[in-house]
């Protein structure tokens, strides 16, 4: 999947675009990573970035936010994580997901090393893109909660 993302970005010529480009593309990879386990199903997804996507607006946003739509057994952030870990992993990303989930609102972020990189976007080999993620209260402290998903400095 690597490629596709090279190849979204070889015909712009605006590096700040370019970045936008990766940022978006590996946003939606992560949404249908979680809609592949089933993530969706629990979480609404809302937010800028939803703006974004499903509205097109000219806004770029650095996270994805989700909101836990009822009390659910099935909402496992964990789980999801892993899930995104596994894809991404498959896919020859270098990736790290860490998680706060010991609090009523979730947090998360999921961060790839070296893809700015290797994209030619960064001089730094350590430069990671970031993607944050707030999520939901704890279903059985049920109060509506949201996940963020977000980029690191």
């Amino acid at each position: 999947m690597k490629e596709l993302l090279v190849g979204l970005i070889r015909n712009n010529p605006d590096p700040a675009q370019r970045r936008n480009l990766v940022r978006e593309y590996l946003q939606a990879r992560i949404l249908e990573s979680l809609q592949r386990c089933g993530a969706m199903v629990p979480l609404a997804f809302h937010g800028g970035t939803a703006l974004r996507f499903l509205y097109n607006i000219a806004r770029f946003s650095e996270d994805l936010d989700f909101a836990l739509e009822r009390p659910s057994a099935a909402y496992d952030l964990r789980a999801y994580l892993r899930a995104i870990r596994s894809t991404f992993r498959a896919e020859g990303y270098d990736i790290e997901v860490k998680v706060n989930d010991q609090k009523t609102v979730h947090s998360a972020y999921v961060r790839c090393y070296g893809l700015l990189h290797e994209l030619g976007l960064s001089p730094h080999r350590s430069e990671a893109g970031r993607i944050d993620s707030d999520p939901l209260p704890t279903p059985h402290g049920w109060s509506r909660r949201a996940t963020r998903l977000g980029r690191s400095p």
